[in-house]
C-alpha cells in the first residue's frame, strides 16, 4: 500500500472521525471525571483553539513512535482501542441491567424476573371515548378533518411567533426552552 493513500485515508479518517480517534489514548487532563457536571447539563461551546488543541493531543497520543505521522499500524491499534472501550461501555450496562433484574440475585434471570421488565398491557381496553371527548368539538359522534387538524394547528401557530407559516430554528429552540420550565 502506497504511503500517498495511507496518507489520504489517514486524513480522510481523521476528518471524519477524530472525535472517535481522540478518545483512543485520553491524555491526563481529558481522562480527569467530570463529576461537576450534572448530567444532561448543556455543555459550553468549543473553541476553534481547544479543537485544535485536543486534536494535536489525540494525534501525539495514536503517534506512539513520535515520528509526527500516524502509520497504518498506529491507525488500526488506535481504532482497536476505541472499539474495546465502547465494547467495556455496553457491556458494563448490560451488565447493570441485568444486575437490577435479578431480584434475587442468584446470578440467572428467571423468566418471571425476565418478563417483570416488559410493559405491561392497560388494566381497560380501548375504546376511543377520550379521543372522542378531546376532539369531536361539535358532539356529532364523528372526528371531521378539521377536528382532527385543530389541536395540532393551534401548538403549530402558537409556536410560529411571526406567523409566516414556518417554524425557525429559533422558534423551534423557544419551544423547547418553555417546555422545560
Amino acid at each position: 500500500m502506497s504511503k500517498a493513500y495511507v496518507s489520504l485515508v489517514l486524513t480522510v479518517a481523521l476528518g471524519a472521525g477524530a472525535p472517535a480517534l481522540a478518545t483512543a489514548a485520553p491524555t491526563p487532563a481529558a481522562s480527569k471525571p467530570a463529576a461537576s457536571k450534572p448530567a444532561g447539563a448543556p455543555q459550553q461551546a468549543a473553541t476553534r483553539a481547544q479543537l485544535l488543541r485536543g486534536l494535536d493531543n489525540a494525534f501525539k497520543n495514536i503517534d506512539t513512535n513520535g515520528d509526527g505521522s500516524i502509520s497504518a499500524a498506529e491507525a488500526q491499534a488506535a481504532e482497536g482501542k476505541v472499539q474495546q472501550q465502547r465494547l467495556t461501555v455496553i457491556r458494563g450496562r448490560v451488565e447493570a441491567e441485568f444486575t437490577k433484574l435479578d431480584t434475587n440475585k442468584d446470578g440467572q434471570l428467571t423468566k418471571t424476573e425476565f418478563m417483570a421488565a416488559a410493559p405491561t398491557a392497560p388494566t381497560s381496553a380501548p375504546n376511543g371515548a377520550a379521543i372522542m371527548a378531546q376532539l369531536d368539538k361539535n358532539k356529532d359522534g364523528k372526528i371531521s378533518p378539521d377536528e382532527f387538524r385543530a389541536p395540532r394547528l393551534a401548538v403549530f401557530d402558537k409556536l410560529d411567533a411571526n406567523h409566516d407559516g414556518t417554524l425557525s430554528a429559533a422558534e423551534r429552540q423557544g419551544a423547547r426552552t418553555a417546555r422545560k420550565k
